[in-house]
């Protein structure tokens, strides 16, 4: 129980001194963003274009006969 009034003091104090936050987005996190929408959208449009390869591919190489 001592846990709880703890963790509700805490929560309390965090309310009664609330203030204004300034957020924003670094360079180094908006370029890691953008890298993963492009490799999103390039993974998608080579998936698009050639699905059946792809599958053979994924098929043979775990598909084999490992004794």
């Amino acid at each position: 129980m001592p846990f709880f009034r703890y963790a509700l003091l805490v929560l309390l104090m965090l309310m009664a001194t609330t203030g204004f936050a300034h957020a924003y987005i670094d360079g180094g996190s908006a370029h890691l963003i953008i890298q993963g929408l492009i490799a999103a959208a390039v993974g998608a449009l080579y998936y698009l274009r050639n699905p059946k390869e792809i599958w053979r591919a994924i098929k043979r190489r775990f598909g084999r006969d490992r004794s």
